[in-house]
This record gives structure tokens, sequence and C-alpha cells, in this order.
């Protein structure tokens, strides 16, 4: 009778062990079927995301569309969305203030990617400082009427050199957390690095053959990486990408001035705003107002569009070729 019981409950253990081993197996192969869950809170990095990972990932973007980041709260479902994701790509706290909070309530086991340390932020002080002594031309030095919203310019993607450290700093997480499809990884970001890299030649080959050397902006301004990377010279009615305050009368005349004295065709104004600063100088000078955006955001009718960062900066490109 012992036998017999010390028989079935060996019996019994060794079944149990053979189910553990059958369901471990079951979970390991679910696991590896799984896509790579990423939030994004710009449309950037989730274009990025997208790009590099193709169809072993699963990217969504925080923001909804069209929405300004600088403003946004985190809802609650949000923060489950993190929680839930492998991966959270942002782009500093310049950008998303929010976004340390957010953060601090994930687990351990969740890539946090801040892409504003793969590159040195400009200063938005010490850039206006330094352009006002070699190109910004006034009639008298303007007081700012508002505080700079940023410290350092948050928007690095602007300068494609830039966004090519971005897409590289994505591949190399994406690899991190899946090593299996390292190759795949690797091929597409650099497909796209190519790309970019292509865009910046555009770009560099545009402004050349049409002699631009100076730009105006007549909206809020978020363009210092743009800037800085094609070595222009640009005057703006705004200090900083907010429009919390219009400017004074002297710095739209200052932007008028400069526009009538360097014949410059074109009035720049960022997406989502409503231009009233752009078309005041415009019908002052003849400018023609054109959108420059910054691919921060996009709306909804663009991501169903299947909208990129290279072609997004592709119609900005088209804004310098003159007719």
């Amino acid at each position: 009778m012992k036998k017999s019981i010390a028989f079935i409950v060996v019996l019994i253990v060794s079944f149990m062990g053979i189910i553990s081993i059958l369901l471990n197996c079951f979970d390991y192969t679910k696991k590896s079927d799984e896509k790579v869950q990423i939030i994004a809170t710009l449309f950037p990095q989730y274009d990025f995301a997208k790009q590099i990972g193709g169809d072993k990932v699963e990217v969504k973007l925080l923001l909804p569309p069209g929405t300004e980041s600088h403003t946004y709260e985190p809802t609650p479902q949000d923060m489950v969305n993190v929680s839930n994701s492998d991966l959270f790509i942002y782009t500093g706290k310049e950008m998303e203030p929010w976004a340390d909070s957010l953060i601090a309530g994930l687990k351990n086991n969740i890539k946090v990617l801040d892409l504003s340390t793969t590159v040195d932020l400009i200063n938005v002080e010490e850039f206006e400082e330094e352009e006002h002594e070699h190109g910004m031309e006034h009639e008298e030095e303007h007081e700012h009427e508002h505080e700079h919203e940023h410290e350092y310019d948050p928007h690095i993607w602007l300068n494609p050199l830039y966004a090519m450290k971005m897409v590289k700093s994505i591949e190399e997480q994406l690899i991190e957390i899946d090593p299996t499809n390292a190759d795949f990884y690797r091929n597409n970001a650099e497909r796209y690095m190519n790309e970019i890299q292509q865009l910046d030649t555009e770009f560099e080959n545009t402004l050349k053959e049409n002699n631009i050397k100076k730009v105006a902006f007549g909206g809020a301004f978020a363009y210092a990486y743009f800037i800085e990377r094609y070595n222009l010279d640009y005057i703006s009615a705004y200090s900083t990408c907010g429009e919390n305050a219009e400017p004074s009368t002297i710095q739209i005349k200052n932007v008028i001035d400069y526009i009538k004295k360097n014949n410059i065709p074109v009035i720049f104004y960022k997406e989502y705003t409503t231009g009233n600063v752009a078309r005041t100088i415009s019908e002052a000078t003849g400018a023609k107002m054109v959108v420059f955006n910054t691919v921060h955001n996009v709306s909804k009718e663009e991501i169903e569009a299947g909208e990129s960062y290279v072609s997004i900066m592709r119609k900005n490109l088209e804004g310098f070729r003159k007719e």
C-alpha cells in the first residue's frame, strides 16, 4: 500500500514537472513573438522608432495629434500605457517638463531614453546674443517682454545631423531590449539615417543654389538648431518658441526693416499658430507667409497619410526654393 502511494506521488510530481516545462516553453514562445512596446512623447521619436522597429515593434504617440507639448498634462491612462511599455522615449525636461513625474512612477524594468542627452543643447540666451553680434541687425535694441520658456532649445531634430544621432540612440536601445532582431534594427536604422543624410544634403544645396543666407521669422522661434546647422543669419519677432506675449512694435519694425533691406521673399511662422504677426509683416513687406513645421507634432490627417520626419522636412525645404 505504501509503495502504491509513493508511486502515485512520484507520478503526480513528474506529471506536474512536465506541465511546468510545457508552460514555460509556451510562455517563452509567447514572449519571443510579442512586439516591443514603445511609447514616444513627440512625433520625431515616434517616427524614428517606427522606421527602425518595423513590424517588430508597436509604437504609440503619447501626445494626441496636434497637441502642444509644453502645456500638455499626462492623463492617468497615459501613465498606465507607459507602465505597460518596454521603452519610453522623450526629448528631455526642456520640451516635456512633466516627464520627470511620469518617469518617477515607472517600474525598473521599463527602459527610459532621454534623447536630449545625445547632443550639445543650445542655450537660448547665449545663442541669441551670439547671433546679435554677427548678423541680426536692429535699429535699436529691444527689451524682452517675456521670459524665455526654455534655458535650452529642445527642438534638436531640426538639425538633421542630430536627428541621425537620435535614430542611432533608439536603435541601440531596441537592440538591448530585443537582441534577437539586432540585425533587423541596424539595417533599418542605417537606411533611415541615409535618408536623413540625403535630406541634409538637399538643404545645403538648396540654400546655396538660391543664395539664401538670411531668413526671417514672424512667429514663435524654435529653429536655433536649424539656423546653426546651415550657418544662417536670422531675425525673429519672438525670442522663443512660445507666444505667451505679443512682440513689441519695435520688434515687429525690426523684422520689417530687415526683410526690406535684405530683399527676403519669405516670412516663416510656426505650425498650429494663427500667424497674425507674420501676416502683419507680410502685408508691410510683400514677403510670402510660409509655415516652417517644427515637426514636434502632427495632425491626425498627417499620421493617417503616412507622413514622416523626412517628408515633413522636405515640405519645409520647399519654402527656401525661389520661384
